[in-house]
């Protein structure tokens, strides 16, 4: 009897620390900016009937912005996916799924058209200094933020993915759910590239701009969960770090946008850019940030030619000009413009890139400015 009470115990013990975890937000939805309903733990009715997309999240080297090997991990996931009659067409790193909103609006017509219904996350994050991995598996929304906020999501957390796939195993199990994928791939499919430019594309920058009207995106806050009392304090506390932050960003672009000269307004970022024309705007500012040569990929950059690094040449305020090099491999920001009506984007006539949005955003600025006070 006292055997049977302490395996009662220990049960009770390891439900209640699975669902302390499963309040835990995932890197994944942190870099969606989104927090997802896993209170439910309810899976898609048709997640064996439909097409999947698996996104992977990996902790990136602090130093050096390198990514983990994401697609070993999704190999790995692979191998049970398919077992459990999931669907996953295409497996994609974060970072290249948000990688800007023209990605995103461009990724959301492909997922579209290739009829994708679900999104299964799995991101491998430090959890009180454990590895941990973390599924989330909901549907996909239809539109390019991919997500809703406090959509209903399954999640689960485990320091083993075999573990991980074994509970959602016994998810389907228990929802009976009914099986009419058959035709798996045998590998999983990574992604490789999305047409993002709709018109022509200039390594210039356009003198329309000291008339026309700029709209800077801004950052936007992350939402709290829609049952913020009953949240997890973890999930909380994350979300107005991040918020924090986002105040300090915006400060700090208003702060480099303040030497720009002509008409410009710091905005939150319209996915129907027809919008932002009825509000006087001709042209936007862009941002794209992933690895160095995705970002070279996404804009049409030559890369024929096999490099390791990125080097960008800064030119200060002062005129004096120094020089950074990044791993092509490592995390790249790169802003453009873009003229709203036609969709002609200009990049600059210099490589501008940088491993961090301030940098990135200075940068292009700086060289901006500089053109358009040419005469």
């Amino acid at each position: 009897m006292k055997h049977i009470r302490s395996v009662f115990i220990f049960i009770l013990l390891i439900l209640a620390f699975s669902q302390a975890n499963s309040q835990v937000i995932s890197s994944a939805e942190l870099k969606l900016m989104r927090v997802l309903n896993s209170r439910t733990q309810g899976l898609p009715k048709n997640l064996l009937k439909a097409k999947t997309i698996v996104v992977i999240s990996l902790g990136e080297d602090k130093q050096t912005g390198l990514r983990g090997d994401w697609k070993s991990v999704a190999e790995e996931a692979h191998f049970y996916i398919s077992r459990l009659g999931i669907d996953p067409v295409l497996y994609i790193y974060i970072d290249d799924l948000i990688a800007g909103y023209d990605v995103q609006r461009a990724m959301a017509v492909q997922m579209l058209r290739r009829e994708i219904v679900n999104l299964l996350f799995i991101s491998k994050d430090k959890v009180e200094g454990r590895d941990q991995y973390i599924g989330v598996l909901t549907t996909f929304n239809k539109k390019p933020d991919f997500v809703s906020h406090n959509q209903p999501a399954w999640k689960s957390q485990t320091s083993d993915l075999e573990i991980l796939f074994r509970n959602l195993h016994r998810t389907i199990d228990r929802l009976d759910l009914e099986r009419e994928n058959f035709l798996i791939i045998d590998v999983p499919e990574f992604f490789r590239d999305v047409d993002i430019i709709k018109g022509k594309r200039f390594e210039i920058f356009n003198t329309d701009l000291r008339i026309d009207r700029l709209a800077v995106p801004k950052f936007e806050d992350l939402p709290l969960p829609a049952d913020s009392q009953n949240a997890s304090p973890e999930i909380v506390r994350t979300i107005e770090r991040e918020n924090k932050q986002n105040l300090e960003r915006n400060a700090r672009m208003e702060a480099i946008m303040s030497k720009y000269p002509y008409k410009y307004e710091i905005v939150p970022y319209e996915y129907d850019e027809k919008k932002l024309l009825t509000k006087g705007f001709q042209f936007v500012l862009m941002r794209i940030n992933t690895s160095g040569e995705n970002v070279r990929k996404l804009l049409d950059y030559d890369i024929t030619e096999e490099i390791e690094e990125l080097i960008t040449i800064k030119k200060s305020e002062d005129g004096s000009v120094s020089v950074k090099s990044i791993p092509v491999k490592g995390t790249v920001y790169k802003y453009y413009i873009k003229h709203i009506n036609s969709g002609d984007i200009y990049l600059g006539p210099r490589w501008d890139g940088d491993d961090n949005w301030e940098g990135a955003f200075s940068n292009h600025m700086n060289a901006l400015i500089r053109a358009l006070q040419k005469k």
